[in-house]
């Protein structure tokens, strides 16, 4: 009798295998370059300058040695992005922006769906780069508005692919400031991207692909100005209020969600660490740190109480902070509002269900107990309540790596198996108590 015979596993599309050959080839090549850096690298160069757009393979071994820092030391040749040799390819590569047929590969290499949405592929990761450092090259104000509003009118459905696109035009605003304000500030007027901030939130019913591909548009152009203000360095003190007017706006009206909050927050951190690396920044007149400060009071409102560690709250902390070292000096009521949500936001308590149920997590963790609140010993304890409980630390056993923690009910100055203290030194071990009405 024959066995059932299990069902014929699926086969990879063709572009798949193409993909999965290329890159094993690509591999090899990477090897290459630990025995024979010269030989390699003047063959990837002559491959980038042909005029006729590079090979996907070539594309994958120049990501790779970008982001892996295989170049030698001492060696003239890098494909660093920070590398003044990629910057030399960048500049003879200019031409090939007027030509057509490349550009048009180009936005395909970079609009190309990736076997995993959210990692970037190698080449991909190299392409947004060397994107924005032919465009920051280029003479041509027209020519890089041209290219960067195409670039922008691709999609913006996945994480990657938006923050690649932000590098691109903060790369091009290193030195063509004015024209990359311009196209932002255009594309952020389009009917598509105030559909994407008004009506998206009022849709109901299925999403298609169309509504995806611009949905968090938002997202792409708050962290485009934070790489504008990265790049620009030196220049940025005078764009300031204006980052930071449209930041603000897209925070008020945006389809606010958790993309759009990590997008602001890191587009925050970006523009403040430009302007803590400008040279007079501390005697410049910022007009919107109010306004910002205002939003990230609201960000840390939301924040949820029951989870102390979560990135967003330190971030915003840590911008808060950042902005109020900033002129002019914000006022005593602005401020002590300021420290009242902050001082909320870290100080309060989880609920009593999240304490028992994450005790676990603990290196050391604590053995909780609720029972109805009792009248104090003589000598200290909880205050009664009628209705109270208490959650109170029990003494661990002995052996145990939380061992000669006191009970809450122990007396002052009395530690474990009734040993005292000197009435002025505390016990070696705090007592922890909490009280619920």
């Amino acid at each position: 009798m024959l066995a059932a015979s299990s069902p014929p596993l699926p086969r990879p599309a063709p572009q798949e295998l193409e993909d999965t050959y290329q890159d094993a080839a690509g591999d090899v090549l990477v090897a290459l370059c630990r025995h024979s850096w010269r030989a390699v690298a003047q063959h990837l160069e002559t491959e980038l300058l042909t005029g006729v757009f590079p090979h996907r393979s070539v594309l994958y071994v120049l990501g790779v040695l970008s982001s892996d820092g295989l170049c030698p030391p001492g060696s003239r040749t890098s494909w660093n992005p920070a590398h003044p040799t990629c910057s030399q390819m960048a500049t003879k590569s200019v031409s090939f922006l007027n030509s057509e047929v490349w550009s048009k590969e180009l936005l395909r290499a970079l609009t190309k769906p990736s076997q995993s949405q959210q990692e970037q592929s190698p080449e991909k990761d190299f392409l947004f780069t060397y994107y924005g450092l032919i465009l920051q090259a280029e003479e041509s104000s027209l020519t890089v508005r041209t290219h960067l509003q195409g670039l922008l009118e691709t999609s913006h459905q996945w994480p990657k692919q938006r923050e690649g696109m932000a590098r691109t035009v903060g790369l091009a605003a290193a030195r063509h400031l004015d024209d990359v304000w311009a196209v932002l500030d255009q594309f952020g007027r389009s009917t598509r991207v105030k559909w994407s901030l008004h009506l998206f939130s009022l849709k109901v019913g299925g999403q298609s692909s169309e509504d995806l591909r611009w949905k968090w548009a938002g997202s792409t152009i708050l962290l485009a100005y934070g790489e504008v203000a990265a790049k620009a360095k030196a220049h940025i003190l005078p764009w300031v209020d204006n980052i930071l007017s449209r930041m603000i706006f897209y925070f008020h009206h945006s389809s606010w969600d958790e993309t759009l909050k990590h997008s602001f927050l890191t587009a925050m951190l970006m523009l403040v660490g430009a302007i803590s690396r400008s040279e007079g920044a501390h005697s410049y007149e910022f007009s919107q740190t109010s306004e910002l400060l205002e939003c990230l009071k609201v960000l840390m409102e939301k924040e949820p109480q029951d989870a102390l560690c979560t990135p967003s709250r330190w971030q915003t902390l840590h911008l808060i902070s950042s902005l109020c070292q900033l002129r002019p000096p914000i006022g005593l009521e602005r401020k002590s509002r300021l420290l009242s949500v902050c001082l909320r936001a870290v100080f309060a308590l989880p609920p009593l269900d999240a304490l028992q149920k994450h005790s676990c997590l603990f290196l050391e963790p604590p053995d909780i107990q609720v029972r109805p609140q009792r009248p104090p010993p003589a000598q200290g304890g909880l205050s009664p309540t009628p209705t109270g409980c208490a959650v109170l630390w029990r003494e661990s056993p002995p052996g145990h790596p939380g061992s000669g923690r006191v009970p809450a009910s122990a007396p002052r100055g009395t530690g474990k198996g009734g040993r005292t203290w000197p009435a002025a030194a505390p016990p070696p071990r705090p007592e922890f108590t909490r009280q619920r009405q």
